[in-house]
This record gives structure tokens, C-alpha cells and sequence, in this order.
């Protein structure tokens, strides 16, 4: 069985946000994401990662990220540890350390990395206190001292695993993505939820010179080095960027609407000096008519229904569009997560 020129490809390279990787490398990764798909399709085996061992670090609860990457990396011949920081010294940063409770990331990393050969993080929301950007310090920080690839399964500011799905998904529904209208839209959650899903398929999608429009209520905007970082690319690959404040108006002629809730970053630090949850739902309350509907979906080019899951049904989307609309990539974009996860496993895992 010959090896594919991809494996080891991108060796010992950190996955820690799309941003970091050219055109040129996404295509190569969602390349190998097909091929493994194909392979995978055929039960044929990939023993790409023969002895590898990667460690799962989760802060946050998984359905989707944990499965796919512990099926993942068994389907390449390598093996996942599950770690839960509640099961061992939490690690974390110098500021927060308390003798007996937790222990340096900068210790953790380099231990990690002599035992195996990749650390997987995933931490947002309360594990990251809330705080905008503090989840995404602790991933890098992790990268700072390990020596392994550190793959970022989801921080408060990316989740570039879930945007490789997602363009895998995209390129599936239609050979060419440039120039095509993607919607990425706010839509109502009674719950807190991260910024990370919209910032990164906003960047994404503006990354494979897509037209990108993204709406959000007043209050909702993303991170501003995140709107830059669309422009640049959307300027570089010949897309078009625009914000846009009402849900009808960015639907309006689309290709694919993503439609998606995230919370009101007014609320936290360092836009707040404290957390105030309370005044975040009752803020989100406001915009219980953001929701995709078909008549929202009527106004689209038959536009293909895209989310990362899980949906909540009701508020963000209805139930006819997750389980009766033809063009729904919903669990396309599920499935995608394993393919796409194991093509940069293959390619920053193994040796060149």
C-alpha cells in the first residue's frame, strides 16, 4: 500500500486558526480530506499514523469534535487519550495558579509532547471565564512550549477544524466557491454561546474568494481583527466583503446562509469589567425573530442551509429545514469533521 504524498506534508505544523495557512495549504488539506473520505467510503485502511498518540485536552463538553477526532486518528492507526482537566491538575496560565489545583501549561506541553506526538485543545466560555480571547491565549500558550502539533478543537475566538468542514461541504455542493454570496448571520439562542464558528467560516469563506456577507443585530459584531482579516482576504482572492444589520436584506440572492447564534460581546470582558450573563440573554431576547425559516430561505438563489451543530431547533433554525430541506449540508458538515480532522492529522502528525 503506497503511502499518499500528503502524509506528513504540513509535519509538525500547529493548527491553531485558518488564518495562519495559505489558499494553496487549505486546498491541500481539503484534498486529503476527499481522498480519505473516498477511502473511508470503501473501508479501505489508512494506517497513515502508525503508533501516534494524540491527546485530547477538553475544557468543554463534546459530541461532534471528540468523536470525530477519536474515531480519526483509530481510522489512521494511531490512539487518542482523553484528558479532562478535572481528572488532573487543571492546566493553566501563570496568573491563575494555585498550588494543588493546577499546574503550568508551559509543564503540561512539554510533558505532553515527550509522551506522544500531537496535543488537541478545546476551551471557550466558562472554562475560559467568559473573557474574549483568554481561551485562545491558553491554546497558544500550549503551542509556545510544546513540541508536538497543538491543534485548536475550539477557543473562544476560532475553531478552524469546524471552517475546514465546512468549505469541505461547500466545495462538495459546488465545484467552484468564488464569487459565490455566503451569508454568515446571527440567529437567536436563548443560551451563551462563543464567537469562534462565525469568525472563523467568516474568514474561511472569505479566504476561497467567496462574496461574503455577514449580518448581526446591533451588539453582535465580531472581533475587529477578525472583520480586517476578511477584508484582506477577500481583497487577496477577488471576493467581496459586507456587514450588514438586517437578516432578510443578507439573505437576499445567497448561495449559502449560515445562520448561527453567538452572544453580544458588550456583556463580557474586556468589553465589560464582569461577566453579566443575565443582561446578555435579556440583550438576545431582543432578536427572537432572527431564525431561519423557509420564507428566509425563499428569498435565497436555493441557497444550501449550512450549521455546525448542534442547532437549536426552534431558535436558531426550524425543524423543517433540518430534516426536510434538500439543500440542508447540516450533517454533511458533521460527517466532514472526521474527514477533514484526519487529513491534518495525516499531514502535521507524521514525518515528511
Amino acid at each position: 500500500m503506497s503511502t499518499p504524498k500528503y502524509v506528513g506534508a504540513l509535519s509538525g505544523r500547529d493548527v491553531l486558526n485558518t488564518q495562519e495557512f495559505s489558499q494553496e495549504e487549505l486546498n491541500q488539506i481539503l484534498d486529503a480530506a476527499e481522498d480519505l473520505k473516498k477511502k473511508f467510503g470503501k473501508r479501505e485502511e489508512t494506517p497513515y499514523l502508525p503508533g501516534r498518540t494524540l491527546f485530547l485536552m477538553f475544557y468543554n463538553r463534546s459530541l461532534r469534535t471528540r468523536n470525530s477526532f477519536e474515531a480519526g486518528i483509530h481510522q489512521l492507526g494511531g490512539h487518542a487519550n482523553f484528558l479532562s482537566p478535572q481528572d488532573v491538575y487543571t492546566p493553566t496560565l501563570p496568573e491563575d495558579m494555585v498550588p494543588y489545583k493546577t499546574e503550568s501549561i508551559s509543564d503540561v506541553a512539554r510533558v505532553l509532547s515527550r509522551y506522544g506526538d500531537g496535543i488537541a485543545i478545546r476551551i471557550y466560555g466558562d472554562a475560559a471565564k467568559w473573557t474574549i480571547g483568554r481561551g485562545n491565549k491558553i491554546v497558544r500558550e500550549f503551542a509556545k512550549w510544546s513540541d508536538a502539533p497543538v491543534l485548536n478543537m475550539e477557543d473562544d475566538l476560532y475553531h478552524p477544524f469546524q471552517a475546514l468542514a465546512d468549505m469541505m461541504a461547500a466545495r462538495e455542493a459546488e465545484n467552484k466557491l468564488e464569487g459565490k454570496k455566503f451569508v454568515v448571520s446571527y440567529a437567536y439562542s436563548g443560551g451563551l454561546k462563543p464567537l469562534a464558528v462565525p469568525q472563523s467560516v467568516t474568514l474561511a469563506a472569505a479566504h476561497f474568494g467567496m462574496d461574503v456577507t455577514l449580518a448581526h443585530p446591533e451588539g453582535f459584531e465580531l472581533e475587529d481583527e477578525i472583520v480586517e482579516g476578511a477584508k484582506k482576504n477577500s481583497d487577496r482572492y477577488d471576493g467581496n466583503f459586507e456587514i450588514v444589520n438586517d437578516m432578510k436584506e443578507a439573505f437576499d440572492g445567497a448561495d449559502f446562509v449560515y445562520p448561527k447564534a453567538w452572544s453580544p460581546r458588550k456583556f463580557v470582558p474586556p468589553y465589560n469589567d464582569e461577566v453579566d450573563k443575565d443582561g446578555a440573554v435579556k440583550y438576545q431576547s431582543k432578536f427572537k425573530d432572527w431564525i431561519a425559516d423557509m420564507d428566509l430561505l425563499d428569498l435565497t438563489n436555493n441557497a444550501y442551509y449550512m450549521h455546525c451543530g448542534p442547532a437549536d431547533r426552534g431558535q436558531e433554525v426550524t425543524d423543517e429545514i433540518l430534516d426536510e430541506y434538500e439543500n440542508s449540508l447540516y450533517f454533511n458538515q458533521a460527517e466532514n469533521r472526521l474527514h477533514a480532522q484526519k487529513a491534518v492529522m495525516a499531514m502535521t502528525m507524521a514525518e515528511k
